[in-house]
């Protein structure tokens, strides 16, 4: 008797997310966007679409056209609101989209105003997936890259692996930690956060509604211009801060990760509300001393509180606020979120996993 090919890592993820996350319906019109880098898993959505009785349609990119092209300048060509494709926008129920250009470190290198250049279609995607009314995912599993893999010093397979099993972890679960800190943090209003290694910071909460990052997108995500499409691997619980109130130290004893790099042994020193203070062991002067001098007003006010629930995310580069019982503060803008006011263009963070939250003078309880 012949025996059954288990399935591949490539299905296994598709199966799981069409089906625990984006609850994909027979009949329904899916778009997977992949690139180069990403195919194997592009094709495996489609398929797993096709046996869930759904109808996708493959958007693909090839990096080295896509760099092709930005070498021969050709970026109102790349930044171009292309109709075709917003007329199958129009008729989608589900998008899925595997990240974008893979060599991060190189589109770092562009300057800023010709990467707005190039992604200009971005503002007119979002009016047209908002009146579509559809639902979506960002998947990381199409970030990881050989060159980024290596300025962030991690393993290109090992960075993948997590990312897949951080993936796989059930909406349900992720809903079962995360509720008793959402609903902690909705009827709270002081934050004291506190270690044996020299943090310890109080905050004050907005008053704004916790946003809930399970997996699964909800009616209020669709309600909301840009978060219709979720990220996948999820789990956090984030709520905006009151950028009037901070006291003390935080210190990370966990790596930060941005397009291009990383920065390690964080430290913000806060006083009357304002960041007083703020050291990197690593990378800092790059990853946030630079763009904090642009950051114009708000920039030194705290920004948002984020806690991490899932276990299977040890650091992951730029997964590094989901991991379970990670605690992120951020300074500068917040207004992205319910209740934050702060419009500053700067988004600086640290993260600590291990120290005690107390919200209100009582101890939460967090995920490890």
């Amino acid at each position: 008797m012949a025996r059954s090919t288990p399935p591949t890592r490539e299905a296994q993820l598709a199966r799981f997310v069409l089906t625990r996350n984006l609850r994909v319906q027979p009949g329904e019109n899916v778009i997977v966007e992949g690139w180069s880098h990403s195919l194997p898993w592009s094709v495996a959505l489609v398929r797993e679409a096709r046996r869930l009785g759904a109808h996708p349609l493959l958007i693909y990119e090839d990096e080295a056209a896509f760099w092709d092209s930005v070498d021969a300048k050709e970026d109102a060509v790349l930044g171009a609101a292309p109709t075709h494709e917003w007329a199958a926008l129009g008729k989608t129920d589900v998008y899925i989209h595997l990240w974008n250009v893979g060599d991060r470190i190189r589109m770092g290198a562009l300057p800023p105003a010709r990467v707005n250049r190039i992604f200009g279609f971005n503002d007119k995607w979002y009016d047209v997936a908002h009146k579509a009314k559809l639902r979506g995912t960002r998947l990381d599993i199409g970030r990881p890259f050989p060159n980024l893999a290596e300025a962030y010093g991690v393993d290109l397979e090992t960075w993948t692996q997590q990312i897949f099993e951080g993936a796989m972890v059930d909406p349900a679960e992720l809903e079962r930690r995360g509720e008793p800190i959402a609903k902690a943090l909705e009827r709270g209003r002081e934050i004291r956060i506190h270690d044996d290694d020299g943090t310890d910071l109080t905050l004050r909460l907005s008053g704004g509604e916790p946003v809930r990052d399970y997996g699964r997108v909800t009616a209020a995500d669709r309600a909301s211009r840009f978060r219709l499409l979720n990220f996948l691997p999820a789990g956090a619980v984030r709520i905006a801060l009151d950028s009037r109130v901070a006291e003390g130290t935080f210190r990370a004893n966990r790596a930060s990760f941005s397009e291009t790099g990383k920065a390690t042994g964080g430290v913000f020193t806060f006083h009357g509300g304002r960041l007083s203070d703020h050291q990197f062991a690593t990378g800092g002067a790059e990853l946030f001393d630079v763009p904090y001098r642009r950051g114009g007003t708000g920039r030194d006010r705290p920004g948002y509180l984020s806690i991490g629930l899932n276990p299977k995310l040890p650091n992951t580069p730029q997964l590094e606020d989901r991991e379970a019982g990670a605690i992120l503060v951020s300074v500068g803008g917040n207004a992205f979120l319910p209740g934050g006011k702060n419009k500053s263009n700067f988004g600086g963070i640290a993260i600590n996993a291990g120290a005690t939250v107390e919200v209100d003078g009582r101890p939460l309880r967090l995920p490890r």
